[in-house]
């Protein structure tokens, strides 16, 4: 079936140099009502339809969302885009096993389903390529490099990704978390290992990257993913972020002038891994110092260790300046962050957050950790990155950027124009330029390629 129109303005600039292409696109979640994974299987496929024709493999539902449906409703409001075909592979009884909705006892088994669900989709992608005989293959959602599909079996020019997974959270920074998280995250720290090195999921990627090598393309997320291609499957591999960011009306640069506090605002769900407490320190020590400028802080969203964090801020001396906003709606909580003067991110393990590419769109600067995909879609030009390596050295570096930063006006001031810079250069139009281009490559053309608008 075809679907609806994206809502999105035409792009300004043709991607690449290559003919109209048949594209056989393995998207396990699609959606355009959604944002993470289904979100971005939607942005990326109606945009890539503008080049080549693309054929989507996905599911219909996943964990109970018919997605089928959304796509089907989006269609029959905006009517349908020349060259997307979505083909949908029912999940068999297996994926449907193993991934139930909620807390499921099974929910450890999740990529055995998923893997279930991809031997199907091979099996539809052998019979669509049979009859119609795809230029390229590309498997794209979900983004974790433990599943790389089967695709790579057609004997096609072969991409994956962009893929993430492969970030762990350093042992020095699990003091802090609560005992179940400490248990689950070092039991990931060790499965991750086993993963990247040894069994069969090892062996699978190391074929599926000797297809890529040979006629292919990588990209890794983050610089650990990246390292983990290159040294475990001895593949050569490119940074892509997986999300992209979206025109903002209220972006603005930040006219902080210095007189009133900096305005802080942090985001996310109430975890020790989002490691808020790193923040509330760092703030105990700026108070410690009357010379400091003045600082206040919004922290949005709620969890289980909401009364822990309050609990800490009221010891460490800087309730006062924290206002808890607790889970708001989307539009209340990016109007907290488009307020800020500096969006503070201090979680220790992501993909590429959502949260920090929103913040740069609407001209806030970040402070982050320098990993994951943060610190890969944060650079000089737009905020500040501290070393992952222990809590003291993140503590004592978001203390240092805070202080920095509000003591110079025109640092971040010039930040905030970076972030709107860095924010169009992340855009999901400039990313589907970057896979058009890596398709042109694989593909030896030669011929100009406008876009579809």
């Amino acid at each position: 079936m075809t679907t609806g129109s994206p809502s999105h303005p035409p792009l300004a600039t043709a991607a690449a140099s290559a003919p109209r292409r048949s594209i056989l696109l393995s998207a396990y979640a699609v959606s355009p009502e959604r944002g993470s994974e289904p979100g971005l299987g939607w942005q990326v496929a109606t945009r890539l339809a503008r080049y080549h024709d693309v054929t989507v493999l996905c599911s219909p539902e996943v964990e109970g969302d018919d997605y089928r449906g959304e796509i089907s409703a989006y269609a029959r409001e905006h009517g349908a885009v020349a060259g997307l075909t979505f083909h949908y592979v029912e999940p068999p009884w297996l994926s449907r096993w193993l991934q139930r909705p909620g807390g499921s006892p099974l929910r450890p088994l999740y990529y055995v389903g998923y893997a279930a669900w991809q031997r199907a989709a091979y099996r539809e992608a052998c019979r669509l390529h049979a009859r119609v005989g795809f230029d390229l293959a590309h498997q794209f959602n979900l983004s974790g490099y433990r599943e790389p599909g089967y695709l790579w079996r057609l004997g096609l020019p072969f991409v994956w990704g962009p893929i993430g997974g492969a970030s762990n959270i350093p042992w020095s920074c699990f003091a802090g978390f609560p005992p179940r998280e400490r248990l689950f995250y070092g039991a990931r720290n060790l499965v991750n290992r086993l993963h990247m090195h040894a069994g069969p999921t090892s062996r699978r990627c190391r074929r599926a990257a000797a297809v890529a090598r040979s006629h292919g393309l990588i990209w890794g997320i983050s610089a650990d993913d990246c390292r983990m291609v290159n040294t475990c499957w001895r593949c050569p591999a490119e940074a892509m972020l997986e999300t992209g960011a979206a025109v903002q009306p209220a972006a603005r640069v930040r006219t902080y002038d210095g007189r009133r506090p900096l305005r802080l605002v942090w985001s996310g769900v109430h975890i020790g891994r989002k490691a808020l407490p790193v923040l509330l320190e760092a703030l105990a020590r700026l108070e410690a110092d009357p010379a400091n400028p003045a600082v206040e802080l919004v922290v949005l969203g709620e969890g289980p260790q909401t009364p822990r964090w309050q609990a800490l801020a009221r010891r460490l001396g800087v309730a006062e300046c924290v206002t808890w906003a607790g889970r708001l709606p989307r539009d209340q909580a990016m109007a907290y962050v488009a307020e800020a003067d500096l969006f503070v991110h201090t979680s220790l393990l992501e993909g590429t957050p959502h949260a920090v590419i929103e913040a740069l769109s609407l001209g806030v600067p970040v402070l982050c950790h320098d990993a994951c995909g943060m610190g890969a879609a944060v650079d000089a030009r737009c905020g500040g990155k501290v070393a992952l390596r222990d809590a003291d050295t993140s503590v004592q570096g978001f203390a240092r950027w805070v202080g920095r930063l509000a003591r110079d006006p025109a640092e971040l001031q010039q930040l905030s124009r970076g972030a709107l810079a860095r924010a169009d250069e992340l855009s999901w139009d400039r990313k589907v330029e970057q896979i058009v281009a890596g398709y042109a490559t694989l593909l030896g053309s030669t011929t100009k390629c406008e876009a579809r608008t």
